[in-house]
C-alpha cells in the first residue's frame, strides 16, 4: 500500500504582484519560460514516482496566480499526475483563481480535468479597498466569478481580508453578505500581515493612518464568525469556516501534521521524517530539475519532540482543538502531566479550555500567538 499524501503544485505567475505580497511569484513570464516551467514539474514528480510508493489523497495547485497561465499547461501535468500515480477516488482537486484572469471557457475546461474545488481570491468587495491592496480586478469582475463560481463548481472557496486601509466594519459588513448570497460552501478569512520586503512593508509609514485598529479587526472577525454560522457555514479552523464535509482536506494534512509534498519553486514538503523546501527562483529551479537535481533549498529532520511540538501548535488552530487520546498514543506521552504547567497557566488566564480534547477559548483565539509561545 503506497504512502498516502498530499500533492501541493506552485505556480508562481500572476499578472501582477499585489502590494501586499510575500509569496514566490513572477509578472508577465515568457511563454517559453512557463513551457519549461511545467516540464520542470513533471520530471520532480519523477523522482518520487521512481523512488517512492505513494497514494496522492489531495491535489492543491497554487500560487501566484494558476488561473493566470493557459488552460493547457494545468491539463497536461493533472493528466501526467493521473497516468502515473496512483490518485485517490475523488481526489479533492483544488485550483486558485483570481477574477481578472478567470472565466467561464476556463471553469468549464478545470471541470473536465477533475478539478473539484476552486479557491477564488476576492478578498474584497469595496474598489478603493481592492486598489490600495493594488488587485487588478474591480468588484463588478468579482461578482461575475462569484456567479460563474457558483454555477459551475458544488466546492468553491472565497478568500477575504480583513485590516485593510480604509477598511471598516460597514465595509467588511458588505462585503460579507454579498459573499454569502452566493452560497460558498468555504470561505476564509485572513487578517492582512504587512510583511518584510512587500510595498506595504516600505509604505507603512504612509499606510498606517488608515489602517482599521485592532479592535476594529477583531470586531471584523468574529462579525465573520457569527454571520457565516448563521447560514451554516461554521468555523473548523482559526481562518477558515465551512458548510459540512466541505472542509479543505488538503488544509487539514497541515494541521494534522501528515505527509504532504510540494513540487515546483519555493514550496514546502513534510515527508518521511523530513521537512524541506525548494530553490525560490524559477530559473535556478529549472536549471536543477534539467540537470538531474532535485531543487531543494533547505532540508531539516524532524525529530519526535519537535513534532509533538508542531502537533500541538498546529492542532490548536482548529477549532474543534487537539483529540488527546490521539496525541498521547501517537508520541506515547501524558500530555496533562508532561505540560501540567503550561495548561495550568493558560486555564488561569482563559485561554484555553481541556475536556477530551485541548483547544483554544474565544479569548485563547484572539491571543493566539501567546498560546502557542507556550510549546515553542
Amino acid at each position: 500500500m503506497g504512502k498516502k499524501i498530499g500533492l501541493y503544485i506552485h505556480i508562481p505567475f500572476c499578472k501582477k504582484k499585489c502590494l501586499y505580497c510575500d509569496f514566490v511569484s513572477y509578472e508577465n513570464v515568457e511563454n517559453n519560460l512557463v513551457s519549461e516551467y511545467f516540464n520542470s514539474l513533471q520530471r520532480e514528480l519523477i523522482f518520487y514516482k521512481e523512488n517512492y510508493d505513494i497514494e496522492i489523497e489531495t491535489i492543491y495547485i497554487g500560487g501566484g496566480t494558476p488561473s493566470a497561465v493557459d488552460p493547457k499547461h494545468i491539463e497536461r501535468l493533472i493528466e501526467f499526475i493521473y497516468s502515473n500515480f496512483k490518485v485517490k477516488e475523488n481526489c479533492e482537486t483544488t485550483i486558485e483563481a483570481n477574477p481578472e484572469s478567470l472565466n467561464e471557457e476556463k471553469l468549464k475546461i478545470y471541470k473536465l480535468l477533475n478539478i473539484n474545488r476552486l479557491s477564488i481570491g476576492i478578498q474584497s468587495l469595496n474598489d478603493i479597498e481592492l486598489k490600495v491592496l493594488g488587485r487588478i480586478h474591480t468588484s463588478k469582475r468579482a461578482l461575475e466569478i462569484l456567479e460563474l463560481a457558483a454555477r459551475y463548481f458544488e466546492n468553491f472557496n472565497v478568500d477575504l481580508m480583513i485590516g485593510l486601509p480604509y477598511q471598516n466594519i460597514e465595509s467588511f459588513s458588505k462585503t460579507l453578505e454579498t459573499v454569502i448570497s452566493f452560497g460558498p460552501p468555504h470561505v476564509s478569512v485572513y487578517s492582512l500581515k504587512i510583511e518584510e520586503g512587500t510595498y506595504f512593508y516600505y509604505e507603512y509609514d504612509s499606510l498606517k493612518n488608515y489602517l482599521p485598529s485592532e479592535e476594529e479587526e477583531r470586531s471584523m472577525y468574529w462579525l465573520a464568525v457569527e454571520r457565516l454560522y448563521d447560514f451554516g457555514i461554521y468555523q473548523y479552523e482559526i481562518s477558515n469556516f465551512a458548510k459540512k464535509n466541505s472542509e479543505c482536506k488538503h488544509n487539514l494534512k497541515y494541521w494534522d501534521c501528515e505527509s504532504y509534498i510540494g513540487i515546483g519553486s519555493s514550496s514546502h514538503s513534510f515527508f518521511e521524517g523530513y521537512r524541506y523546501s525548494n530553490v525560490s527562483d524559477i530559473k535556478e529551479y529549472i536549471n536543477s530539475i534539467k540537470n538531474g537535481y532535485l531543487a531543494v533549498d533547505t532540508k531539516e529532520y524532524i525529530d519526535d519532540e519537535e513534532m509533538e511540538k508542531e502537533y500541538i501548535i498546529l492542532g490548536l488552530r482548529k477549532i474543534e482543538g487537539i483529540d488527546l487520546l490521539k496525541l498521547e498514543r501517537r508520541f506515547n506521552i501524558d500530555f496533562m502531566k508532561k505540560y501540567k504547567t503550561q495548561i495550568e497557566k493558560l486555564k488561569k488566564y482563559g485561554l484555553v479550555e481541556i475536556n477530551s480534547h485541548f483547544r483554544l477559548t474565544k479569548k485563547g483565539m484572539d491571543l493566539a500567538n501567546i498560546v502557542w509561545q507556550e510549546f515553542i
